[in-house]
């Protein structure tokens, strides 16, 4: 067995899956995905059948782009591989360069096309980790960063696996020619204006020619990096049990400030990433310090993010949150409803799970009046008497903006519930 098609085989042996084994080439046509399908294709016939397809992503971006899908129809037609062709607009993607946008758009489709169970095979190598460490280098990352391509990761229903992450370009270069590989050259690939190329064509051959284990080297580095990412995410689980409230959406401040202060960035970091949120940049790590120790009476803000897309971190008392901005807005002033008292109840801000019954009489009513917080406003509590609902909300102790995201309901001109969290006199839950 071919040693490129024995490394694809020991690399999907991490897999066990309890089905029979899904595989999707991620195919572009150059020489590296074209090497990778074709050690599918004989890994396929020389061991036990797995499913095996191929995916090809038209990003439109060159005038050889509809050439380029053609080559990928005709190859998979004539090794009877089913292929799927998704054009895409980089445009349409979020990101500083166009570089970021048409590798955002990639992996979406990559995402919503991946089968249940299925992996994902991508053919990056040696070379292209080496090149992922330099820019990420040069980017100021940390551990995370400079853990650089990992070998495989969750994605979409299945999973993303680079089985030739650890080999020289120059090993599939040769298996291309000893099997007489055709494919496409992407004449983007010598455009030194993308940071990528320029460090492709212009700075790792000077490494190399001074330094001959330079690739190997700078690859290993990506390695340890990607174990030392991994003890401290290990030390971030382990202060997150620590700090995280019963609750969950919040991180005890007290706790946090018990730690030193890089395992509270490092706990910070971990938080964010687990709950899908973008950090902020680096000049915005002491105003977050600064927000852990404000007065405990103080109701800091630090906000970071792209329009649209805002990110906030407030205290309340001694609880740290951090939400998207939206988390946050108040029910609009002028927001009214007819709601049926069937639940739940829906508002701007969200979903409560409430139904309402009059204790007296015994009705649910099918009809009652929402609204959002005007001021002023009153409820006649059990044993209370009537009772200022601004003061009632303060001693619950809710954030303040929760205490403007909670609905009004009300029966016949009566205050009867504020959300879930007041009742009024002769009413209840069921």
């Amino acid at each position: 067995m071919n040693p490129l098609v024995q490394q694809l085989q020991q690399a999907l042996e991490t897999f066990q899956p309890a089905a029979p084994l899904k595989i999707c080439v991620a195919l572009s046509g150059g020489l590296d995905s074209r090497v990778l399908l074709e050690a599918a294709r004989q890994l396929q016939r020389q061991t036990q059948p797995f499913q095996l397809r191929a995916l090809h992503i038209h990003h439109g971006l060159s005038p050889q782009a509809d050439s380029w899908a053609d080559f990928c129809q005709h190859l998979c037609q004539q090794h009877e591989i089913p292929l799927t062709c998704v054009k895409v607009n980089p445009q349409d993607q979020p990101g500083a360069s166009l570089e970021a946008r048409a590798r955002q758009a990639r992996y979406q489709v990559f995402s919503e096309h991946l089968q249940s169970g299925e992996l994902l095979l991508q053919a990056h190598h040696r070379k292209d980790q080496a090149e992922t460490l330099l820019l990420r280098l040069l980017r100021g990352a940390g551990t995370q960063g400079l853990s650089s391509i990992p070998a495989t990761r969750p994605l979409g229903q299945g999973h993303l696996l680079r089985p030739f992450l650890t080999i020289p370009r120059e090993t599939l270069e040769a298996f291309a020619q000893n099997h007489q590989l055709q494919w496409i050259e992407d004449e983007s690939n010598q455009q030194d204006h993308f940071d990528r190329n320029y460090l492709r064509l212009k700075i790792l051959p000077q490494l190399t020619e001074r330094f001959p284990a330079a690739e190997k080297n700078l690859a290993l580095s990506a390695q340890l990096a990607s174990e030392a990412q991994q003890l401290h995410q290990d030390l971030a689980e382990l202060d997150l049990c620590k700090t995280q409230t019963a609750s969950g959406d919040c991180l005890d401040v007290p706790a946090i400030l018990e730690l030193p202060n890089y395992r509270r960035t490092n706990l910070l970091r971990f938080w964010l990433h687990q709950r899908q949120l973008p950090l902020p940049g680096m000049h915005l790590w002491q105003p977050l310090e600064q927000l852990l120790i404000a007065r405990e009476d103080a109701q800091p803000l630090v906000e970071w993010g792209e329009t649209g897309k805002r990110i906030q971190a407030r205290r309340f008392q001694n609880h740290l949150y951090i939400e998207a901005a939206s988390h946050f807005l108040p029910l609009p002033k002028n927001w009214q409803a007819t709601w049926n008292n069937q639940p739940p109840l829906t508002t701007p801000c969200g979903l409560i799970n409430l139904q309402l019954r009059n204790t007296q009489t015994g009705e649910t009513p099918s009809e009652l009046q929402v609204t959002a917080r005007q001021g002023g406003e009153k409820i006649r509590l059990p044993n209370r008497g009537t009772r200022d609902v601004k003061r009632l909300l303060q001693e619950r102790n809710l954030p303040p903006w929760q205490r403007q995201q909670l609905p009004f309901i009300w029966h016949q001109g009566q205050l009867i519930a504020v959300g879930d969290q007041l009742l009024a006199e002769g009413w209840e839950r069921f």
